[in-house]
């Protein structure tokens, strides 16, 4: 049952009751609101053999259905190929914080975003057994093992989550339903060695340490994914927020917290810094995230420096607004970049054109209606499920989650990625609900409704928007194309990824924002007259043009502009600069670009 919050020193006198303990008040002492007496560890000898069963059997399931793709190294997405075509270089002598990917966008290459944490199991797999199995099959068991890894420790965490919820009987359910948790199970696919997966199992690990009282540990870990990406912010933006109130309400101790996040982001700086290291953006490890990360680290630890001093409840609330208005007004003018758009400022041709390429990065209302049916299913249940325990049995663990799940829903109406984390959490949020309702036929119909594929499923019912064709990226094409000498490719984003990765070619354009040049000429290409395009494609040193054999080419609409290149090449009209280029076992359509001759057209 919930208890009121403390009338000025009663917390004190609750924790003195209770005795001391990690993650008590500013004393030492615990709080029965916030850290009762911890269940046995989430660790337990029964979740570990679940977790292992089901991360073994279902990655062997969906190896056994992708082998072909797999063993020709072909992995899921664009990303995990350039991931690959990153790990790759790293290996082959790239230094650490170069994180320049030199094959995407013009002369020179493009700076990721991306964090070397990601590449470190994965490459560490192939430099040590590359001398023994050969580097192709090394390669295909690190991007087989790296995610089943991954997808062991999210189910771990996810029973531990169960069982911070205050049922333990309800750790193996979680598990099943966290194991099948459509469309945050994706990340976890052979294959699928892009960060995602990462940070949603940090997310999860930050969770669990703050439900267990270990503050130093949450904010390390807090830490550790603000270095690997931005995606996870709102999850722990959220978490930090269930903290202050915390704090406020009985003077939690916080300053382990502020200490982990400190030590994290000062390791990141000495470890992490890439050599490029821009500040106009706010996108992964940059100068502006940095300062952020170093001001929410005093604001914990000058929180922690003032509860004893401060017994009176209200007074407390009014320092942790005060305080943390004094941090945004700080942030707001040291790091502007954070608190816009976290790519920088967008171009009005590419914000256009660019949540058409990749819809992770659209909003929810961009989304066709198979995709909100599938991703937003198993969330917006998981959600229930925890509005009505919150309303049965108040407790800080559902308070903490059911906040989560709120604020990610909220922020895929920005980005749908965040409905990976929506829903991950819904799994022990569902295991509790399913376990607490008494009537059987309800019982029954809330289990079905917590198999996230079975939302996938009924999303493939509705009707899809228009995608390019399959052997658009194929392992035919993509074999065909790495036959070619090697050259630059103006081709559509989807393809591009495709391209670093299991060829050795280059890509003017990418799916990627710090490619700015690369893709605004890549636009300015297919949108320009066949004889402005010839011009274009010289200066920006193409050497192929490719489409997707498909009614848009694999291009968005807003390039399909019917005087432009794009629109002849798809209508059969092919200008004379462009020598048509068959490729054997593959449907794309390519074509040579005939150089000009003449100085001063490259740049």
């Amino acid at each position: 049952m919930t208890q009121a919050p403390p009338r000025n020193g009663e917390g004190d006198q609750d924790a003195e009751r209770l005795g001391g303990g990690a993650g008590g008040g500013a004393d030492g002492r615990s709080h029965p609101r916030f850290a009762a007496a911890p269940p046995p560890s989430p660790l337990r000898g029964g979740a570990n053999t679940l977790a292992l069963l089901l991360a073994v059997a279902l990655t062997a399931l969906w190896t056994a259905l992708a082998w072909t793709d797999l063993a020709a190294l072909r992995l899921p997405e664009p990303d995990d190929m350039v991931r690959l075509a990153q790990i790759r270089d790293w290996l082959d002598g790239q230094s650490f914080s170069d994180l320049v990917q030199a094959r995407l966008g013009p002369p020179g290459g493009t700076p990721l975003h991306w964090s070397r944490l990601p590449d470190l199991v994965p490459a560490l797999i192939i430099w040590l057994l590359s001398p023994l199995m050969g580097v192709a099959r090394t390669e295909i068991a690190a991007v087989i093992f790296w995610p089943e890894l991954l997808f062991f420790l999210h189910l771990l965490l996810i029973g531990g989550l169960a069982r911070r919820l205050g049922e333990g009987r309800s750790a193996a359910l979680a598990l099943a339903i966290g194991a099948f948790a459509f469309p945050a199970i994706a990340l976890f696919a052979p294959g699928r060695i892009d960060h995602h997966g990462l940070q949603l199992v940090l997310s999860e690990a930050m969770l669990l340490a703050l439900l267990s009282s270990r503050l130093l540990l949450a904010g390390a870990v807090a830490g550790v994914s603000l270095a690997v990406g931005a995606e996870a912010t709102p999850v722990i933006a959220t978490a930090m927020l269930w903290l202050a109130l915390g704090w406020v309400s009985d003077r939690r101790a916080v300053a382990g917290f502020g200490f982990g996040l400190l030590i994290a982001s000062l390791s990141a700086l000495a470890l992490l810094r890439p050599q490029i290291w821009p500040g106009e953006f706010c996108d992964s490890f940059t100068p502006p995230a940095f300062t952020l990360m170093l001001m929410a680290s005093g604001y914990w630890l000058v929180l922690g420096g003032l509860a004893p001093r401060l017994p009176d409840v209200r007074w407390r609330a009014g320092v942790a607004l005060l305080l943390g208005a004094l941090v945004l007004a700080a942030g707001w003018l040291a790091a502007p970049a954070c608190f816009g758009s976290p790519y920088g400022a967008a171009d009005p041709l590419l914000q256009r054109v660019w949540p058409e390429q990749v819809g992770e990065y659209g909003g929810l209302l961009r989304q066709s209606p198979a995709m909100l049916i599938a991703w937003l299913g198993l969330p917006l249940i998981g959600l229930g499920a925890g509005l009505w325990l919150s309303w049965r049995r108040t407790s800080a663990a559902m308070l903490l989650l059911t906040g989560v799940l709120i604020v990610s829903i909220l922020a895929s109406f920005l980005q749908l990625r965040t409905l990976w984390f929506a829903a991950a959490l819904a799994a022990p949020l569902l295991a509790q609900a399913i376990i607490a309702i008494r009537i059987r036929a309800l019982q029954v119909l809330a289990a079905i409704a917590s198999v996230g594929l079975v939302w996938q499923g009924l999303g493939l019912l509705a009707p899809p928007r228009a995608v390019a064709a399959e052997t658009c990226t194929d392992r035919h094409t993509l074999l065909a194309l790495d036959r070619l000498d090697t050259g630059t490719f103006a081709a559509p984003m989807s393809l591009s990824g495709y391209l670093i990765g299991a060829t050795q070619h280059r890509s003017l354009g990418g799916p990627f924002h710090r490619d700015r040049a690369g893709n605004r000429a890549l636009a300015e290409l297919f949108l320009s007259s066949p004889e402005e395009a010839r011009y274009v494609a010289n200066l920006w040193t193409v050497d192929y043009v490719a489409l997707c054999p498909s009614a848009t080419g694999g291009l968005p609409p807003p390039l399909l502009r019917p005087s432009g290149l794009a629109a002849h090449l798809l209508s059969g009209a092919a200008p004379d600069w462009l020598d048509p280029v068959p490729l054997v076992g593959s449907n794309l359509l390519v074509w040579r670009v005939r150089a000009i001759a003449g100085p001063g057209l490259r740049p």
